[in-house]
């Protein structure tokens, strides 16, 4: 078995800027599209996002903020 450093999942947010991200809200709704920025409270800053409810897209923004203590879980790109 080899050792592996466990991952921060801060660390991890600030290397994967600029991949595309599924962010699902405390309410349900997803917002997808590429994470710009994220800062140490984990409030996003994506663009070409998408807003989903029960699978379906209800909008689209070309520029979204979300504020980190709404966030449920966020999936990164080559996670999906």
């Amino acid at each position: 078995m080899s050792q592996t450093s466990p991952k921060r999942p801060l660390t991890m947010l600030q290397k994967s800027t600029k991949k595309k991200v599924i962010v699902r809200l405390k309410n349900e709704v997803e917002y997808k599209g590429k994470m710009d920025n994220v800062d140490s409270y984990m409030n996003l800053i994506m663009t070409d996002a998408e807003e989903h409810l029960g699978g379906k897209m209800i909008a689209n923004y070309g520029r979204v903020i979300v504020r980190g203590n709404n966030v449920l879980f966020i999936k990164i790109e080559n996670e999906l």
